[in-house]
């Protein structure tokens, strides 16, 4: 444009003058265009900000309930709920907060080895006060073997349930339709511990649904029982009963877990596949409770656990 406005046949000052308009112009164009442009990456960067991040949860709070959870749990102190001190969020913000948690925790606590399926059954639905089964990741070292003495300074208030959990024995990266199809993938049944520990501190504000979610829904250790073939044992049949001390305080039929354990995990798989990853072989997950969880606190966690899932087998476990 400058070589076209040098040629033409003006007198100096009035190609200079050209010249300038013809800059403006160009720029005037340029401007616009990017203009335009910015526009609609900001719009598409808002739609996708949107998709991710909560209007109310930004980056910076996800950070610092990332910090205030792993402090609780670095430092086994119950933590205000996340919702009380942030703000609400959504079910979906829950499960990426979780996932960002997820990242850090493997830091000190391994791989994730599987998933725990927590309020399972009407029970503990009603026990919790959570209307519909969640789920949170289980970590290499959070698994312990059956018969292991765990020491009460590890937490802050016990929750010991007995369950039934699956070894997956092929990859789940697909939606699976029925039990029937779910059922190759498995390799082993077990009798399991679902050990957690309390989280939040329920006196000013009590924790809902995504606050539970957010934090793992309370997943610590994992404890498995002998490993059955799924063609062994009928899963539905069972009944599994929690002892302490030699006394019986949980006891109720596995078809109190949705219906059946494979319901459970059949919820499972499609929920992590939902989310974009997959139940990988190996991977444990722990189908949820079928009565109240056991809880305690100080010296009444102190004691013998035995986990009878009658023919699938016992696990044990002590808390001195």
């Amino acid at each position: 444009m400058i070589s076209r406005s040098g040629s033409n046949i003006q007198g100096k000052g009035d190609g200079t003058m050209r010249s300038r308009e013809s800059r403006v112009a160009c720029l005037f164009v340029l401007g616009v265009l990017w203009l335009a442009n910015t526009a609609a990456a900001g719009s598409a960067g808002q739609r996708q900000s949107r998709s991710t991040v909560d209007d109310i949860v930004t980056i910076a709070n996800v950070q610092a309930m990332i910090d205030e959870m792993l402090t609780g749990r670095r430092t086994r102190t119950l933590i205000p709920p996340l919702t009380h001190t942030y703000g609400s969020f959504s079910l979906g913000e829950a499960y990426r907060i979780q996932g960002a948690l997820a990242r850090r925790l493997t830091r000190d606590s391994g791989s994730v080895a599987g998933y725990k399926v927590a309020y399972a059954s009407k029970a503990a639905q009603e026990q919790f006060g959570i209307p519909a089964p969640a789920s949170g990741p289980l970590f290499q070292l959070q698994r312990i073997p059956s018969g292991s003495v765990l020491e009460a300074s590890e937490f802050t208030a016990l929750i010991i349930e007995t369950e039934v959990a699956f070894t997956i024995g092929k990859k789940i990266d697909q939606p699976i339709s029925s039990i029937e199809a779910l059922k190759p993938h498995v390799k082993w049944v077990h009798a399991s511990f679902d050990i957690g520990s309390e989280r939040f501190d329920s006196r000013q504000a009590k924790p809902v649904v995504a606050d539970q979610v957010a934090n793992g829904v309370g997943a610590y250790i994992f404890v498995l029982g002998p490993a059955m073939a799924p063609s062994e044992v009928d899963v539905d049949a069972l009944t599994l009963r929690l002892g302490v001390n030699g006394r019986t305080v949980a006891e109720s039929a596995a078809t109190n877990v949705m219906g059946s354990p494979w319901n459970s995990l059949l919820w499972l798989a499609n929920q992590v596949v939902d989310r974009g990853d997959a139940l990988e072989p190996g991977y444990v997950v722990q189908t949820g409770t079928a009565a109240p969880a056991y809880k305690a606190e100080g010296s009444k966690m102190l004691g013998s656990y035995l986990g009878d899932c009658g023919p699938l087998g016992k696990v044990i476990c002590a808390i001195r």
